[in-house]
C-alpha cells in the first residue's frame, strides 16, 4: 500500500526541495547573542580605572590643601589620623565600588543610570553630613565634609558620563 497520489504531498522527485530533506540547514542556524549586558568591557574597565585615578587625585589634593590650610593657621586638622594618601586610596576604592554598583544596576534594573545617580547622590549626602554631625570641632568636621564632597562628585559625574557611552 503506497501513499495516494496527491499534489499536496508530492513525493515524485520533481522539486529539489523534496530530494534533500534539509537542503539549506545552515540558513536555519540560530544566531547566538553574547551573554550579559551589551557593553564594551574594555572601555568599561578603562573608564572605571580612569575614574578611580581622578577620585584618588581629587581626594589627595583636597586633603592636602585642607591640611595645609589648617597648618597655616597653627591648627591641627582632627581628621582621625588620615593622611592625604589615605584619602586618595579612599577615593580610588569608592570609584571602583561605584563602577561595580553601576554594572550590577545595569544587569538588574531597567534604568541603571537613574538608580545609580540617586544611590550615589544619597551616599554623597551621607558622607558630607556625617562628619558635620559627629566631629566635635565643627571646623574640622566641615573640612572633612568638603574632602568627602570633592571625592564623591567626580565619581558621580564621571561614572554617569562614561556609562552613557559604553553600549555595544
Amino acid at each position: 500500500m503506497g501513499q495516494p497520489d496527491s499534489r499536496a504531498y508530492s513525493q515524485m522527485g520533481g522539486d529539489p526541495g523534496y530530494d534533500e530533506p534539509y537542503s539549506n540547514e545552515a540558513a536555519y542556524q540560530e544566531r547566538r547573542e553574547p551573554r550579559g549586558p551589551a557593553i564594551d568591557v574594555g572601555k568599561f574597565l578603562g573608564s572605571v580605572a580612569a575614574t578611580a585615578l581622578v577620585a584618588a587625585i581629587a581626594g589627595w589634593l583636597i586633603a592636602w590643601v585642607v591640611e595645609a590650610a589648617f597648618g597655616r593657621f597653627g591648627h591641627q586638622w582632627a581628621n582621625g589620623g588620615n593622611t592625604p594618601t589615605m584619602y586618595a586610596v579612599y577615593g580610588a576604592v569608592a570609584a571602583i565600588l561605584a563602577g561595580l554598583l553601576w554594572y550590577l544596576l545595569l544587569v538588574g534594573t531597567a534604568n541603571p543610570q537613574q538608580f545609580f545617580s540617586w544611590t550615589v547622590g544619597l551616599l554623597i549626602i551621607a558622607a558630607v553630613a556625617l562628619p558635620l554631625l559627629v566631629t566635635v570641632p565643627f571646623l574640622d568636621g566641615l573640612a572633612a565634609a568638603i574632602v568627602h564632597l570633592f571625592i564623591g562628585l567626580p565619581i558621580l559625574a564621571l561614572t554617569g558620563a562614561f556609562a552613557a557611552t559604553l553600549r555595544r
